[in-house]
């Protein structure tokens, strides 16, 4: 039997610089008992290994952190990672949290020098792409957490969220591959990030459990499935 990688989607509890920006989604009060049924699900997967959007170079500082929420000296904050995985790793008994993400810079635009550059230059693709992100951005604030989570990890919205990303590569004018600059970096990075998770089951973990950003799992299904080495498993079919 093949190890399992098990893709769960997330959106940001709290606002990140995006393509499409929304206010903060998580509310600490109100919210625990939805991050408790969550937690509940994705614990009965087993997983043998927590993978995290956090990029590689901060593995200490991620799993000081953990270690220090273990032994309760560590407030957590109001994102994914400390509300979901950290108490997922503690109910699980793991002693630590993987760092999977990679953001340096290869020289290329930035996503918001795309945006700008087409703006001007192409209007009409600028507001085709920003339709489309907004389209596929599915967060509804009056949802449970679990709720939401069904539907950004619906496989039409996935579909469509990365149909978004194809538009946005075709910014650009004559050879001026505009949109392609950023992409070959969002491409770069997924890469990367599919390196660092078949590392952990090339390091025997066989049922991993990936929670990431939504906007990755096009990318990342088509990777690992195309490895040959993993079941790929979503979280809406878990």
């Amino acid at each position: 039997m093949k190890p399992q990688v098990l893709l769960a989607g997330t959106y940001h509890f709290a606002s990140k610089l995006d393509m499409v920006s929304h206010e903060d989604t998580f509310d600490e009060e109100n919210d625990q008992d939805q991050i408790q049924a969550l937690t509940d699900i994705l614990v009965r997967f087993k997983p043998t290994a927590l993978a995290v959007e956090i990029t590689k170079d901060k593995q200490k500082h991620l799993n000081d952190e953990y270690r220090s929420y273990l032994s309760g000296t560590f407030s957590l904050e109001a994102n994914e990672v400390h509300q979901v995985m950290y108490r997922l790793g503690e109910r699980l008994g793991l002693a630590e949290i993987n760092a999977v993400d990679w953001m340096d810079s290869v020289g290329n635009r930035g996503m918001g020098d795309v945006v700008e550059w087409a703006k001007v230059h192409q209007p009409d693709t600028y507001e085709a792409v920003y339709a489309m992100f907004m389209e596929s951005d599915r967060i509804e604030n009056n949802n449970t957490i679990i709720e939401n989570l069904k539907l950004i990890n619906d496989e039409e919205n996935i579909r469509e969220n990365h149909q978004a990303y194809m538009k946005l590569a075709q910014i650009g004018v004559g050879m001026e591959y505009v949109g392609i600059d950023w992409m070959r970096w969002w491409y770069q990075r997924n890469l990367i990030i599919y390196k660092n998770v078949m590392e952990l089951v090339e390091a025997g973990h066989d049922r991993v459990l990936l929670y990431i950003g939504a906007a990755h799992l096009h990318l990342l299904k088509q990777f690992l499935t195309e490895s040959g080495e993993v079941e790929v498993v979503s979280f809406n079919e878990f």
